[in-house]
């Protein structure tokens, strides 16, 4: 039985071998899954190089350099310009530091996961080298992957945290998460889901090191933002024709109805496996619960003014507009996203606040597939609490639906992406 476990494992650390080579073959390809990372990684190199060139005027000047992403990231790849190395050497090494991702988020399912064979956690870490976002932001480097990947850290000692109390491991929680909010800033809305959490479940005096801990790691980034005034997430546009107010850029209505579809398409493998309990009955208990859920889908329609042209949506918003040029579809699988997923998280309030928190985690007007990808899947095997069957979780059966799931998203990607 301990010869047939120890196979069982390295055979998936095959796989994930395999799964490593296609990473390699796509990087010899130069693979752009995404459609935008190989643009995306054209201009930052530039702004890498003006770093390299002429450090403080790039850096007190960012904001003119249009572009979103934070600084972080660029200076440090300045490094390799400023020593001249080769960018294909600059992008294999980029690969490789990418590859701590899906290893933390294996140990991150081992903290939450104990109890369960090793083999299905390896597999499931594996899924991120299918990620159109990981294995493009991995071929052509960019901060949003190394953000993430900073955000898992957290959530590994966040878990470790949850699992022996140790205090050590909120500060290293709070360290992490930051460093990752540095370099990509969208994940600093997820510091109030940490703080909330240890604010409760900490006595006073340490609740005082937490807060002062997290003014301590904001101040660089205030003082660079505020004082210098260099306000770069909002000095760039992806919209055709230029400006945007801010009213319409945070529009509330069309992050409910594209973040919940886009919610609901990374469901469906868990929905299709039976690895979730889905009651899809109408509770009396929760008749309010359904109701202001149809008023917030009826008034999201309303208000709803995202366009095609904007680039971006998510999947639905793409297949609707294609297929039959309107929203009509979009709309109809929007409403039956946010009642799933109403059904899937509603018994813990700690569900609803994530759901909040990546509503306010794309302050801009455009809302991209990859944003939430692989974030979600990382998300929901980790920080979400829902009621998993574990029996059908942890499954070869699941396990074949989650790649065959994942290969048709990643073939779809590419097809787009090159056509």
């Amino acid at each position: 039985m301990k010869k047939n476990l120890i196979n069982n494992i390295y055979s998936s650390y095959y796989f994930i071998l395999i799964l490593y080579i296609s990473l390699i073959v796509g990087f010899a390809l130069n693979e752009n899954s995404t459609g935008g990372a190989y643009i995306d990684y054209l201009g930052q190199k530039k702004i890498s190089i003006s770093f390299a060139n002429n450090f403080l005027e790039t850096f007190l000047n960012f904001e003119q350099e249009q572009t979103r992403h934070s600084p972080i990231l660029i200076m440090f790849f300045s490094i390799f310009e400023k020593i001249k190395l080769n960018d294909l050497f600059i992008r294999l090494i980029n690969l490789h530091l990418c590859l701590f991702l899906p290893i933390i988020f294996y140990k991150c399912l081992k903290l939450k996961f104990y109890n369960i064979d090793n083999k299905y956690l390896i597999l499931f870490s594996g899924l991120l080298f299918l990620s159109p976002t990981f294995r493009s932001l991995a071929i052509w480097p960019d901060s949003r992957i190394w953000g993430l990947t900073f955000f898992t850290i957290s959530i590994y000692y966040f878990l470790n945290y949850k699992n022996d109390k140790n205090f050590k491991n909120c500060l290293l929680t709070i360290l992490f998460y930051s460093i990752g909010s540095y370099i990509s800033p969208n994940f600093s809305v997820f510091s109030v889901f940490f703080l909330l959490y240890f604010l409760r479940k900490l006595p006073l005096i340490k609740n005082l090191q937490i807060l002062t801990l997290n003014l301590l790691l904001a101040l660089p980034a205030f003082y660079y933002i505020f004082i210098l005034d260099v306000n770069f997430m909002f000095s760039a546009s992806a919209i055709p024709g230029g400006e945007v107010n801010t009213l319409q850029a945070l529009n509330i209505s069309n992050k409910i109805l594209i973040i919940s579809s886009l919610i609901l398409f990374y469901l469906l493998p868990f929905i299709f496996s039976k690895s979730i309990n889905l009651n899809l009955s109408l509770e009396k208990a929760h008749l309010n619960y359904i109701f202001v859920s149809i008023l917030v889908f009826i008034i999201s329609i309303f208000f709803f003014n995202y366009q095609n042209d904007f680039t971006g949506g998510g999947i639905f918003f793409k297949i609707s507009n294609f297929l039959f040029k309107n929203n009509i579809l979009f709309f109809f699988i929007s409403g039956i996203s946010i009642f799933i997923i109403y059904k899937i998280f509603y018994y813990s309030k700690i569900n609803f606040l994530i759901i909040f928190l990546l509503l306010l985690n794309n302050p801009q007007l455009t809302i991209y597939h990859k944003y939430y990808d692989p974030l979600l899947l990382i998300l929901f095997l980790t920080l979400f609490e829902i009621n998993f069957k574990k029996q059908n979780l942890f499954s070869k059966k699941t396990i074949n639906i989650f790649y065959l799931f994942s290969l048709f998203f990643l073939a779809l990607s590419i097809s787009k992406a090159y056509v």
